[in-house]
């Protein structure tokens, strides 16, 4: 077992001048990974979550976790989470908030200690079980794979079985805590454990072993068929000044468009494929939100942009720079005598005299109406979205610079013909997206 221990950390590439953290809850696994870092001298400090969901049973758990550290001088950090009220207010699972709070947590202690990795004591039976959950609650290619290490998250025994790990225990002699929520058959995951599993063994006494060989192959699966999608993705995604763009003819015409469109617009945290699919047979318009993107189905193209809101912003004169919306706006104003160039189009040249403070910068409404630079009349703003072929998307992100309620451009795309620069302008005001 300490050959496996050994050979796992070394493929994950942690040596003994890693800064490591412990997750110890005091079970039997993670305090057997507890004395295999010991006993390879490596260099690991603990982590302890008190959860405050059994009672004395917690309180004892930490006590152990204090006492043990304390007589193998090793240091420890501690930490007591209101899960129940957690799980309350953010209307999910206990198990769910309990894994929310200690990975958030876990995060905290590396950024503040410089630790290179988070060692939990995941194994191979736990793997099985993930499969399992994952499979009754219906799952893509990703979760039939069982636990993998993430990132800086690594589970040095997930080549383990658990009972390698008991046998491990009785060599050693090695104290632990039970848990008695492990029995606790209100849990998902115990019930796989204790009832399913066991009645899996009745029809094939190696069942375990089975479905490890099937999670081997399943990830062989998965890394053709990752390439497979890394491919796809990018014959179908033209990316263009932060715009994600997928053109629906050549996705419908792929032989698995919808699992190639799920792929794709997970990445962006969209899930409800089956309410986008439908979108690309009806008439354009119709947009999808979360907390991050904006998507809209629009013409032959779903567009995928970071989300969109409709702030408005004042600008006073002593304003010199502004950032919204991850748009970067800098503001000057010069004299005209000075070296000024229309360099590039997201720049605007505008006749300061000419301008009533404060400024406002707003999306368009509609009814806006503007006169384009070289043109005698006003031209309603949709009429030039149309007249320039703009997408919805591109719509939703125009920004207007307003003085006195009159258009003063659209910023980065058209000057208003009443604020250029003419031979008496004394100062120019210049407004330039970053």
């Amino acid at each position: 077992m300490n050959h496996l221990f050994l050979n796992q950390m070394k493929q994950i590439g942690v040596s003994k001048k890693s800064k490591l953290l412990l997750t110890l809850s005091g079970g039997v696994d993670s305090m057997v990974l507890c004395h295999l870092l010991i006993s390879n001298n490596f260099k690991f400090s603990i982590a302890h979550c008190n959860f405050l969901l059994r009672g004395n049973e917690s309180d004892s758990d930490e006590d152990f976790i204090r006492s043990y550290t304390d007589s193998k001088k090793i240091e420890a950090f501690f930490k007591k989470f209101k899960t129940k009220e957690y799980a309350s207010e953010n209307k999910i699972s206990i198990q769910m908030a309990a894994r929310d709070l200690r990975y958030q947590w876990f995060l905290t202690l590396k950024e503040k200690n410089n630790f290179d990795f988070i060692l939990t004591a995941h194994h191979l039976d736990d793997s099985v079980e993930t499969f399992l959950i994952n499979l009754i609650r219906g799952t893509g290619i990703k979760g039939l794979h069982g636990i993998q290490d993430r990132n800086f998250f690594i589970r040095p025994l997930i080549c383990v079985s658990k009972k390698d790990i008991l046998e491990y225990v009785q060599i050693h002699n090695i104290i632990y805590r039970d848990d008695s929520s492990n029995k606790d058959l209100k849990y998902v995951r115990n019930k796989i454990r204790n009832e399913i599993i066991p009645l899996m063994k009745d029809i094939n006494p190696n069942v375990r072993d089975a479905i490890i060989k099937t999670i081997s192959r399943i990830k062989d699966v998965e890394g053709i068929y990752n390439k497979y999608i890394i491919d796809k993705k990018k014959e179908l995604i033209k990316v263009s000044q932060s715009q994600y763009k997928i053109n629906i003819p050549k996705i419908l015409s792929e032989t698995f468009s919808k699992q190639l469109l799920f792929e794709i617009i997970s990445d962006f945290g969209f899930f409800d494929v089956d309410s986008v699919f439908q979108s690309f047979f009806s008439s354009s318009g119709k947009e999808f939100f979360n907390s991050d993107y904006y998507m809209i189905k629009d013409r032959s193209d779903l567009i995928i942009t970071e989300h969109i809101t409709n702030n408005t912003i004042i600008i006073n004169k002593k304003t010199n720079k502004i950032v919204s919306e991850g748009v970067s706006f800098d503001i000057k104003k010069i004299d005209v005598n000075d070296s000024v160039n229309q360099d590039n189009e997201n720049k605007m040249l505008i006749d300061f005299d000419k301008l009533d403070f404060p400024l406002l910068i707003r999306p368009w409404q509609l009814g806006d109406r503007f006169k384009p630079l070289g043109m005698r009349g006003f031209k309603k703003l949709s009429d030039y979205f149309i007249d320039n072929k703009f997408s919805l998307i591109e719509k939703k992100k125009v920004r207007l610079l307003i003085s006195n309620q009159n258009i003063v451009c659209i910023l980065g795309e058209r000057l208003d013909e009443r604020f250029k620069l003419v031979q008496e302008s004394k100062k120019v005001y210049i407004v330039t997206i970053l």
